[in-house]
């Protein structure tokens, strides 16, 4: 039964890379296609510049985001096999907004605040890791 739970999360985590994946490139591709508008409406090669740096860092904003989904996903993935599929994991590794989840990551199970993380229940089955089924 262990080596189809974790095939099975296996599966999840490379399903959510893919969509981390096309986000990140669609991302790529509407900065490209920004920065070529706003080279053409600009009327001197300062404002060209700045339409190149600010693609540059979408481009980069958008890697680093599909990196850091794919990391989640691979904690996700590892939390769930060393408990049973009862894991959490934190959501965001900064201060901010807690209990804020990303809707691509799944519908069920409760978001929780702990400590001023936001965490998530990885457990896909519907039941929380306090029983109560929520």
């Amino acid at each position: 039964m262990q080596a189809g739970r974790s095939a099975a999360g296996a599966m999840k985590e490379k399903a959510s890379n893919a969509a981390a994946s096309a986000r990140a490139g669609m991302e790529k591709t509407k900065a490209t296609a920004e920065e070529k508008k706003e080279r053409m409406t600009a009327h001197n090669p300062m404002e060209k510049d700045m339409a190149t740096e600010k693609k540059e860092e979408k481009m980069t904003k958008a890697e680093m985001d599909k990196q850091m989904a794919q990391e989640h996903n691979a904690a996700a993935r590892q939390a769930g096999a060393t408990t049973g599929g009862q894991g959490r994991v934190p959501l965001h590794s900064t201060g901010g907004a807690t209990g804020i989840h990303h809707p691509s990551y799944g519908t069920t199970g409760a978001t929780v605040t702990t400590g001023g993380t936001a965490t998530r229940d990885v457990n896909y089955g519907g039941t929380t890791t306090d029983g109560s089924g929520i």
